[in-house]
């Protein structure tokens, strides 16, 4: 029998099972907030996928009940609409459950890759995933959660997955207490009211996914989520793109009331009946998608692609699989653990233009439509709307590290070998000057504005110098001589300097002017291990720390004696490079040697998803101001813009 291919996937880690039941595991395909999926081999020799469950989820009654609902629905439809069932242990300390393996890349990933469907595709696509619907209304069983990312388009035809949230179609509520479970993208207005629901809402849902597959973005799509639940409820939906009878199809199904959308079996025949539609163009014979490869080469990027996340390159994917539960757990005003919220998926990637210039650190300008990148002697710009990118040598001379950008990239400083730091204008080059240093720089940095430089020498004294005016505004307490200053950063406001050592972090206020519409500031900070990665929370009340050469990262409150006070986030297999926050800080990414970027739910400290950034290593990592970008760049010159998909 021919070997199957084997799809991409990351290395088991240390910590990892290597065997569930009677299957052995082979590697990780995702992992979320409630449960990880791996690819495994049954004793047989056949190629299978592994949900597990996290041991924290799995004391928890709740929990166990809808894993085991989950499985049961699985199994009541089964046939060649879903990933089939093969084996499960909902009791077992760990539960865990076992699908056939279906090769072929998500839904998500094809328009990610290819762009919108024609529309004789569309039509295609409606007509399976209407049967699909069909057998899980027949087993009696509501989906509730259909969106692109649960949708395998394998070779025979597109198979719904995930039904970790499916329940009996004679349910009488969506869920208990109110609570609002599922994507709300495509959630129907019932259910993100938390109404009654039922096999209407998943055709709801399924006029959402057609738009999505015809247009690259969903009928109600919005910057947030109270915006999204006010146009699915209130709000009429963006069709552009969709025309005739295929246009007013999917307008029926996104009826606001339940009782006018057209039954399944009406849609099937709608989407098949040759009457309707005209037949479908002749079309070269093209092989179906291939799963995403780990470093495809460089493009140039759409417009499109990269306002909706872009081809998946270098994307670490849920691919033919259950698709994993990735939860962001929210909390109560005590404190104590909430219920599952919207998933984020799994992040996916465009390669930006450039060469191999080693970046060290990466910028978005304030209204997030512009990346700046640093490298050793050079500053790339790119144009996020056209993926387009352009490089200027700023003529540094021996510009060598320690070297820094304003928050928003405006600005670029470097300090030569014999101290004097040369500022310029990121974006056109022009000279803004020079300052002197009284000895050789050892950490440099700017204010989110650019402003203010901050810098400590070989004395470990902190000058604070304003940039225009070229003087000294504030010298910091004395350090320690020997260069033992590790790293410098601003708050997000600008008014406090914080200045990293052997063993502790100093704060000190430069001014009592904030960055115009910042109003976070720091606490109080006394001491705080040591650190040569260093990122605050926007809000000031988390810091996250590394050693030199640690692989793991803690999250401490900064004025935390001792590491041993935080919480300690492991995943890395090499030294961690970079960190950084989301807006919210809610959300820390980190890259580090082994090449992953890795982010981290700040509540919590668990993993939630994990990339490969680039084939050496990854340098630098920053958030975009919208929350849902992220940017990394790497030694061999590769720099991505990596997108959390909106379901």
């Amino acid at each position: 029998m021919r070997p199957l291919t084997r799809p991409p996937m990351r290395p088991l880690r240390p910590e990892d099972p290597r065997e569930v039941g009677p299957y052995r595991l082979e590697g990780r395909l995702g992992a979320g907030g409630m449960g990880e999926v791996f690819f495994g081999v049954s004793p047989g020799g056949r190629h299978v996928a592994v949900k597990l469950i996290r041991a924290e989820f799995a004391a928890d009654p709740r929990f166990r009940s809808r894993f085991a609902r989950e499985i049961e629905a699985a199994r009541k439809v089964g046939g060649f609409h879903t990933a089939q069932v093969v084996d499960a242990d909902a009791g077992a300390e760990a539960p865990w459950m076992v699908t056939a393996f279906v090769p072929g890349p998500s839904l998500r990933q094809v328009v990610l890759q290819r762009g919108p469907m024609p529309p004789h595709e569309v039509r295609r696509l409606g007509a399976g995933l209407a049967e699909g619907l069909a057998a899980i209304h027949g087993s009696g069983l509501v989906h509730r959660d259909l969106k692109p990312g649960n949708v395998i388009m394998s070779p025979d035809g597109p198979r719904i997955i995930d039904f970790g949230i499916a329940r009996a179609a004679d349910a009488t509520s969506l869920t208990s207490a109110g609570v609002v479970v599922g994507t709300f993208s495509f959630m129907s207005p019932e259910q993100v009211c938390a109404e009654e629901t039922g096999p209407p809402g998943d055709v709801f849902s399924l006029g959402c996914l057609l738009t999505y597959a015809a247009t690259g973005h969903g009928p109600f799509d919005a910057p947030t989520i109270p915006a999204i639940v006010h146009r699915i409820t209130s709000g009429p939906p963006t069709l552009d793109g969709l025309t005739g009878d295929l246009r007013e199809i999917v307008a029926a199904c996104l009826a606001k009331d339940p009782a006018p959308r057209p039954s399944v079996p009406v849609l099937l025949d709608r989407l098949t009946s040759p009457e309707t539609h005209p037949a479908a163009p002749p079309q070269p014979t093209a092989p179906a998608p291939a799963p995403q490869a780990a470093a495809p080469a460089e493009k140039q990027v759409s417009r499109r692609a990269l306002l909706v996340g872009g081809a998946a390159a270098g994307a670490v994917a849920v691919v033919g699989v259950p698709a994993a539960v990735m939860l962001w757990p929210t909390r109560g005003a005590a404190g104590e653990a909430g219920v599952p919220v919207t998933p984020i998926g799994v992040p996916v990637a465009n390669t930006l233009p450039n060469t191999a210039v080693d970046m060290v650190q990466l910028a978005y300008s304030a209204d997030g439509k512009r990346l700046t990148g640093a490298g050793f002697d050079q500053i790339w710009q790119w144009d996020l709307a056209t993926g387009k990118g352009t490089s200027t040598n700023l003529g540094f001379d021996d510009w060598t590290r320690p070297q820094t950008l304003s928050a928003d990239g405006r600005i670029a400083a470097g300090a030569t070998r014999n101290g004097p730091f040369t500022i310029r204008d990121a974006l056109t080059g022009k000279a803004i000057g020079t300052l002197p240093a009284a000895t050789k720089p050892r950490a440099v940095a700017l204010s989110p504005d650019g402003r203010l430089l901050a810098y400590t020498g070989d004395d470990g004294t902190p000058q604070v110098w304003d940039v225009a005016a070229k003087r000294i505004v504030k010298t910091g307490p004395a350090g320690t001589s020997g260069g033992s200053t590790l790293r410098l950063l601003f708050s997000q406001d600008g008014r406090d300097v914080l200045r990293v050592d052997q063993g502790k972090v100093t704060r000190t206020r430069v001014t009592d002017t904030p960055v115009k519409g910042a109003t976070r500031g720091v606490p109080s900070i006394t001491a705080q291990i040591g650190a040569t990665v260093v990122a605050l929370s926007p809000d000031g009340s988390t810091l996250a720390t590394t050693g030199d050469f640690d692989s793991s990262i803690v999250l401490a409150p900064p004025d935390a004696p001792s590491a041993s006070s935080g919480r300690k986030l492991t995943g890395h297999t090499g030294r961690i490079t970079s960190a950084a926050f989301s807006p919210d800080g809610k959300v820390l990414i980190s890259g580090g040697e082994d090449g992953m970027v890795r982010l981290w739910h700040v509540p919590t400290g668990r993993e939630v998803a994990s990339v490969s950034g680039d084939p050496n290593k990854v340098e630098c990592v920053t958030f975009g101001p919208d929350g849902q970008t992220f940017a990394s760049g790497g030694a061999t010159g590769v720099t991505r813009i990596w997108t959390l998909p909106a379901s």
